[in-house]
Order: C-alpha cells, then sequence, then structure tokens
C-alpha cells in the first residue's frame, strides 16, 4: 500500500518561497553567508521558542516574539504527528513522532536522525526530556520509558515504570529528578532519578483537574497548566505543598497545554483553542499574546537554552 503524502501550510509557503528566489536571483535563496565566508543560516538560538504544531504535524521554530522563523522538522506522511519537544545536550532537539514511535534528534541546520527507534512502546509518546544524569524519559499512554544518550532502552531498576496514567508532560529537574503530569490520573508529582515518588498534587478545582502541561523552572520551583471548567496555571515550590501563583481567565485561556519558562522567568502557555501563546509574568500576571499568526492545534513548548 502507497502512503499518503502529506504537505503542510508551511511546506507549500516553503516550496513558494523558494520558487520566488529563483525567479528573482540566479543564486536562488542561498544562506547568508557571515563576515568570515561561513554560513550563517542556523535555524534556531538561544531564546527562540520551539513549538510542535498537531494542525500541520510540523515542529515550528519563532522568535522571541513569536513570529514564525523556520520549520525545523516535518513529517513525511499521514500515519505521523509530532508531539513532546525537549533541548539535548547536543545541541539537538528532541522530537517525539507519534506514529511510528519514534524519537528523532534534529540538529540546527535541520538535519534529523532518529535517536530512538523502538518497538515496545505501549501506547501513545507525549512528552520528552533529559535528565540532569544525561539519560532521557519519555511519557507513554501509562509508562515512563528511558534510554541512554546512545538512543539504548534502559530495563534495569524496574524501567520502563508505570507511573502514571495518561501521562501527558515531563521534565527534568537541573538538581537530579523530574516531574511528571497526568490528563488520566489528574495529578503533579515530583520523583527522584530513579523515579520514586517524592511529593503529590492535585488541582483542588471543580472540573479542572487534567494536567497536559508542566515544566520544572530554573529556581527549583514547578509550573503546571490545569485544564477543564476553569483553566488555570500554577506555580507551586518544590515540596508541592505552597501555591507560590496562580493565574485563570477564561477569556484567554481555554485550552492549556504544554508550559515552557523563558531566561527572565516568564512563563509561555500554549493554547490549542485560540492557538497562541499567553505569556505570563514569573508571577503569573498576564503580559501578552504572541504567536498568533502561525500557530495550529498546538502540543508542546520549549524554549531553547
Amino acid at each position: 500500500m502507497k502512503t499518503a503524502v502529506k504537505i503542510s501550510y508551511f511546506s507549500m509557503l516553503t516550496l513558494i518561497l523558494a520558487a520566488s528566489c529563483m525567479l528573482i536571483s540566479a543564486s536562488g535563496c542561498a544562506p547568508k553567508k557571515d563576515s568570515a565566508g561561513g554560513s550563517a543560516a542556523a535555524l534556531y538560538k538561544s531564546g527562540d521558542i520551539i513549538v510542535t504544531n498537531a494542525g500541520s504535524d510540523a515542529v515550528l521554530v519563532l522568535t522571541p516574539d513569536g513570529d514564525f522563523k523556520n520549520v525545523l522538522f516535518d513529517v513525511d506522511n499521514t500515519s505521523e504527528t509530532v508531539t513532546g519537544v525537549s533541548y539535548l545536550s547536543t545541541g539537538e532537539i528532541l522530537v517525539v513522532v507519534e506514529g511510528t514511535d519514534r524519537i528523532v534528534a534534529v540538529n540546527n541546520t535541520g538535519v534529523s536522525r532518529n535517536f530512538v527507534t523502538h518497538a515496545q512502546y505501549t501506547g501513545n509518546v507525549y512528552g520528552v526530556t533529559q535528565l540532569a544524569s544525561g539519560d532521557i524519559l519519555a511519557v507513554e499512554t501509562n509508562n515512563v520509558e528511558r534510554f541512554d544518550l546512545t538512543g539504548s532502552r534502559v530495563s534495569t531498576g524496574g524501567w520502563p515504570l508505570a507511573l502514571q496514567s495518561g501521562g501527558r508532560s515531563i521534565s527534568a529537574i537541573s538538581t537530579g529528578g523530574f516531574i511528571h503530569c497526568s490528563s488520566t490520573a489528574d495529578v503533579l508529582r515530583t520523583y527522584n532519578d530513579a523515579g520514586t515518588q517524592q511529593a503529590t498534587v492535585a488541582s483542588g478545582i471543580a472540573g479542572t483537574t487534567d494536567a497536559f502541561g508542566c515544566t520544572s523552572l530554573a529556581n527549583g520551583n514547578v509550573a503546571v497548566a490545569w485544564s477543564g471548567t476553569t483553566d488555570t496555571v500554577r506555580v507551586y515550590d518544590s515540596t508541592l505543598t505552597t501555591t507560590v501563583a496562580s493565574y485563570s481567565d477564561i477569556g484567554r485561556l481555554a485550552a492549556p497545554t504544554g508550559i515552557a519558562e523563558r531566561a527572565n522567568g516568564n512563563i509561555l502557555v500554549l493554547d490549542s483553542t485560540f492557538n497562541y501563546i499567553v505569556e505570563l509574568t514569573s508571577a503569573l500576571a498576564f503580559s501578552r499574546i504572541i504567536g498568533d499568526d502561525v500557530l495550529s492545534t498546538p502540543q508542546y513548548i520549549m524554549v531553547v537554552p
């Protein structure tokens, strides 16, 4: 059976721009050279925002102001879509490709390689992160898988671990361990590096229990996007016992998904209904809306360190 080929809006845009450049210049749209004669066509840099866009099955690079910059990665057929995204210590971007259940690593020139191809995944694959120890964790429907830096599956120490049913996001803690949240178990939890639970919290908000997005913050606190009747972003302390800050505005936030932190401490929250990014201050005061011209059902987000 032939595989249907998918050409996204962004792929078509790229083709149109390329054709236009060929009409304008015999050299086409060749990458610009820097003053030393080297290529200056890096697809992403520190501070850029990277989003997995389910509506176009592509990974987009946005400027810090949320303007479209590049397509970092695009799937080739209708059986695949992109979900989780994370920064790898090699400088590459890890992208979870759901459908063929693989994780690819994409470098700054757009060259991708299969980092993990694993036939034993159980269910869908969502969030991904790299631990401070170097290993990579990937969230399945009901398990968390662990891989080393070569992409080999870790099967010692009880891995893969059934930590939460309906797991969605996962984020490494800089001092060791990780956080993990779920839209079925409806909790946010912290774990040590071995996967032993350290703390847990539920939203406590009536009708608002799903935790689609969560991230560990630079100061040790934890941010989570609770989804439901009263969509709410909260920041907890590292023990998950104290609510540090909270934000809710259903006029601006209707279906929060991924969440990330800027270098200045601001929080970026994706909304898959309004198709934009809500930017909040570190104290969770509203700052601005960005990315509304290019996003379509966005799922996961990261800021390039």
